[in-house]
């Protein structure tokens, strides 16, 4: 990509969603972002040349979220920032999960646009005493703020950057450990159909427990790529 201009004009896309309306409240962004759009918005404003978009919106169809990314496109703006869910790594060991297989396929729009930058989040939170039993990819709001106020990506070519660390939360009593770690071994028996276990995740949701579903399997396989 050629260097920065003198001049960049920051615009959130996805004013409703709840992850930017908590980024919203911390120090300095209200001064840093110029304009924050609805999905309504997007055939109506006047992006410039000069403009970096924050894409924050979702929408469950994935065409919908394709004719987003490429209406941006055809608005010249300089930069597209998309971002996407820890959640997406579960793509190459099942597609049965709505949200992170819509995800990964926005993911892979916005990256064949030359002008379009991909951010990686965890399981986004204020502090992590809000986080899932367990050990759990994690990005707190400050974080993201922090990022978007200085954003540092990757060197070279890379329009893809990670932003979440591996967090440990305590567990709330021995039998959440070890309903845990035996939910876990269901899951990698189910193989490539994990979504077998969708009755059992409404109990588990039920009971207030959150660390169920492409949840375990996404923080599982980050686990693992951090330690390999």
């Amino acid at each position: 990509m050629p260097e920065d201009p003198p001049y960049m004009r920051d615009v959130v896309l996805g004013r409703g969603a709840r992850i930017w309306q908590d980024i919203a409240q911390e120090p300095g962004i209200a001064e840093a972002i110029q304009h924050t759009l609805g999905h309504a918005d997007l055939d109506r404003f006047s992006f410039t040349p000069n403009d970096r978009v924050w894409v924050f919106a979702y929408a469950r169809a994935a065409q919908d979220n394709e004719r987003m990314l490429r209406r941006l496109q055809q608005a010249g703006v300089r930069e597209v920032v998309y971002i996407t869910s820890s959640s997406t790594i579960i793509g190459d060991t099942t597609d049965c999960y709505e949200y992170p297989r819509v995800k990964r396929q926005a993911e892979a729009v916005a990256l064949s646009l030359p002008q379009s930058r991909v951010l990686v989040l965890g399981l986004v939170v204020g502090h992590e005493s809000e986080l899932p039993a367990g050990r759990n990819a994690a990005t707190l709001i400050s974080e993201i703020a922090r990022f978007m106020l200085a954003p540092q990506w990757p060197a070279g070519s890379e329009r893809r950057k990670v932003l979440l660390r591996m967090v440990e939360h305590p567990f709330g009593s021995p039998g959440e450990r070890f309903a845990h770690t035996l939910y876990g071994r269901l899951l990698l028996a189910c193989g490539r159909h994990p979504c077998l276990l969708r009755p059992l995740d409404l109990v588990l949701r039920a009971l207030g427990l959150r660390w169920y579903g492409y949840t375990y399997l996404s923080n599982l396989l980050w686990s693992r790529s951090m330690t390999s």
